[in-house]
């Protein structure tokens, strides 16, 4: 049988551990930047905010995204295919691969990263001004140790 004191540990676990600080914190920074974006809500939970973040300016493969995202090459090729539709991804050939196509920005594409990093670069503000930037620094610097401790810092450019 469960404890009270089990439960209660279990309750400050799930409160206060990494994972779900991560979450809540990904929650609240979607929530920013879907206002600052003319309020596309549902941006995290369309293929713009779950496939963009993974290609590469130059171009990425779509075996690569798919490792990336950690999903099939089958569900990297729905989603290329709806941005394909909305004009910001296109697939040409890979030079260093014939048999591969490297997913890449079109021009909207481009302009719409662009766009979105913009306001990307007034949340991080709005967060230094809210805590510091000492503890932005931190915060950035520990993320980015997580973010990269396993992959060269240019697997995500």
């Amino acid at each position: 049988m469960v404890t009270k004191k089990q439960i209660n540990a279990l309750k400050e676990s799930r409160r206060y551990g990494i994972g779900r600080l991560l979450l809540l914190a990904r929650r609240d920074f979607i929530s920013r930047l879907a206002g600052k974006m003319n309020g596309e809500a549902d941006m995290v939970m369309h293929a713009r905010g779950r496939l963009l973040p993974y290609i590469d300016v130059d171009g990425t493969r779509s075996i690569d995204l798919a490792r990336r995202m950690g999903v099939t090459k089958q569900a990297v090729a729905r989603m290329v295919k709806e941005l394909e539709e909305e004009g910001l991804l296109s697939r040409e050939a890979d030079d260093a691969d014939g048999r591969a196509a490297l997913v890449k920005f079109t021009e909207v594409g481009l302009d719409y990263m662009t766009r979105m990093h913009k306001c990307i670069t007034q949340i991080e503000r709005d967060y230094e001004r809210m805590f510091g930037q000492h503890k932005m620094k931190l915060v950035s610097d520990t993320l980015r140790s997580i973010a990269y401790a396993n992959e060269d810092a240019g697997d995500l450019e």
